[in-house]
């Protein structure tokens, strides 16, 4: 594994490799769980911070600090705001690859990975913004998220209120919340995520995809090899979940991406991703009715109260996301009532992942961050815009109209005979079409219809081609444990016929012991009463000669007898008790 090691390096040494200086950290939670942050100290060149508030930047699902920095400095955010002065903290929330540690549990434990979204925002984020703040002196920071980075934040300012005034300002970037409009397959899976975390919940405690060794290792053969990594890394793994983009996409990163994502989490969190997808709400996790009743009083989990965020926050979209869909993004918008500023960014085929890995990142994202926060970070600045209320603004009336055409309802052919169950090859095989066509981005021109349907064509021949596979190998699967079945209990029958002849056997054995012991036990008993009579009668005998000797005689023979009758006795209880010891 150490041929492969330099495609899953660690935060702390990618930093290094770059040029800067880098400290670890560590930050415990309420509930106990021993959180890892990594802190760009200074500027590349060594320059201490020279702005007035830390920056701390959180990951999204699944990822770690690492997220942040693989691609480089020319890319890489955190990077940037050092070398622009400011006092840089990257977050590792629990469960992943830095942050699997408790102060009286381990990770192999069930009970470690029992949490969900709303432990990490209520837990998490504010032990992290404590300790940060008090390294640094500072009464408040700027806090950057991504994906999920954006989603805890919100359920820490809805569930921690006496935290809002300690956020200087609020950057989402790919801002998740509501996810009723998500076009990414994992739309597809979120029907049966709560079998799926049964399944996890048993076989492996809770704990969802954390990193491997056999990661490592494909990310640094299957996915360096250019044919496979564009054809199988970017759109199986990648464009599936997050949005194609066939023109900015980094693909020399997908290694590197590969070798460090998926960092794991829990699978309640996931779940509870799932939830907002199907409820179209933003609330706390559904533990079912009536645990539901137990721990909320209300059959339905309560949802977070967005319009109580007073924090100044901005939301940079992808028009191409299709996981933090605009439509879904807007209705984010409408209900925060302190909302500096919100646009997408100029490429319209801007996907999830390019907030990190696009080519155009920094005109993009990092420019438009760092300009945002030049402004924000002044001691003089204050939030002057609006403060809307719960009913001030209704959602259809900050829901743009986007030119390109509208999202089509997604229509599946659902397999008969299957309820609750994960989605089986046989379901993408029927809904391939309308999956890929539903996760494709929307052409601009007539070049870019060319360039998309040979894109449609190649995911529908690569996919249709992986799932035959899959299907083929889960019939030699099949075949083959329908043998060994056959073969173990063939051996088992055989086994069965074996141990019933032998206990015929030892059965008859026994009884022929039995039967040998009893004949002995008669004869020995007849041969003791023989002899005693020829005793009485040789006394007799020798009283009418002489009573003296006769008295001699008898006393003699009544000796002999009782020994020879003891002898004889001792002997049998002796076969005897050989005989049950053996039938036993």
């Amino acid at each position: 594994m150490n041929l492969f090691k330099n495609f899953s390096l660690p935060t702390v040494e990618i930093i290094q490799n770059n040029g800067y200086d880098v400290e670890v950290h560590q930050a415990i939670t309420a509930d106990g769980y021993i959180l890892e942050l990594h802190r760009i100290p200074r500027s590349k060149n060594g320059q201490e911070p020279t702005r007035n508030h830390p920056v701390f930047v959180h990951h999204g699902i699944l990822g770690t600090s690492a997220d942040w920095v693989l691609a480089g400095a020319s890319m890489s955010l955190p990077m940037q705001l050092a070398d622009a002065g400011y006092d840089v903290w990257l977050a590792n929330c629990r469960g992943n690859t830095y942050s699997r540690k408790h102060i009286s549990m381990t990770y192999k434990q069930k009970a470690f990975w029992n949490f969900s979204l709303h432990e990490v925002g209520k837990y998490d984020l504010p032990a992290s913004i404590d300790y940060i703040l008090g390294k640094s002196n500072t009464s408040q920071l700027h806090y950057i998220g991504f994906s999920m980075g954006t989603c805890v934040f919100f359920i820490m300012g809805s569930e921690r209120p006496e935290y809002q005034p300690k956020i200087r300002s609020q950057i989402s970037l790919a801002p998740v919340a509501f996810l009723s409009h998500t076009r990414s397959s994992l739309r597809f899976i979120a029907p049966h995520a709560k079998m799926l975390n049964v399944m996890y919940q048993r076989m492996w405690k809770g704990m969802l995809m954390p990193q491997s060794g056999i990661q490592k290792f494909f990310a640094s053969t299957l996915c360096r090899e250019k044919i496979m990594q564009k054809m199988i890394c970017e759109k199986c793994i990648l464009f599936s979940v997050c949005g194609s983009d066939p023109y900015h996409f980094d693909t020399k990163l997908i290694p590197l991406i590969m070798g460090h994502f998926p960092a794991g989490t829990s699978a309640n969190l996931a779940a509870h991703f799932s939830q907002f997808i199907l409820k179209d709400t933003f609330g706390q996790y559904d533990y079912g009715r009536d645990m539901n009743l137990r721990i909320y009083n209300s059959t339905e989990p309560p949802t977070y109260n967005l319009n109580s965020i007073r924090v100044p926050i901005t939301l940079i979209y992808g028009e191409n996301d299709v996981l933090a869909n605009p439509i879904d993004v807007m209705k984010l918008k409408a209900k925060l009532p302190m909302v500096l500023d919100s646009f997408p960014a100029k490429s319209r085929y801007f996907n999830h992942v390019d907030f990190l890995y696009s080519t155009n990142v920094n005109q993009e994202i990092n420019d438009p961050v760092k300009e945002i926060l030049q402004k924000t970070d002044d001691l003089d600045w204050t939030y002057t815009g609006p403060v809307a209320t719960a009913t001030a603004v209704a959602v259809d009336a900050v829901v743009p109209v986007f030119s390109q055409p509208p999202i089509q309802t997604l229509q599946l052919n659902p397999l008969s005979g299957v309820v609750n169950m994960a989605p089986s090859l046989e379901f993408f095989a029927e809904n391939l079409d309308a999956i890929i066509a539903n996760t494709m981005p929307r052409p601009v021109d007539e070049h870019d219809a060319a360039v998309f349907d040979r894109e449609r064509e190649q995911q529908r021949l690569l996919f249709g081609g992986v799932i035959r596979f899959a299907q083929a190998a889960e019939k030699k699967y099949g075949q083959f444990r329908k043998e060994i079945t056959n073969e173990i209990s063939g051996w088992a029958d055989d086994a069965a016929t074996d141990s019933e002849s032998r206990v015929k056997q030892t059965a008859v054995m026994v009884n022929d012991k039995i039967k040998f012991a009893g004949n002995s036990v008669v004869g020995a008993v007849g041969i003791a009463e023989h002899f005693v009579v020829d005793g009485v009668g040789k006394a007799e005998q020798t009283v009418v000669g002489s009573i003296g000797k006769a008295q001699n005689y008898v006393n003699q023979g009544l000796s002999k007898a009782d020994l020879t009758v003891n002898s004889a006795l001792n002997a049998t209880v002796g076969r005897v008790g050989r005989v049950l010891w053996f039938w036993k």
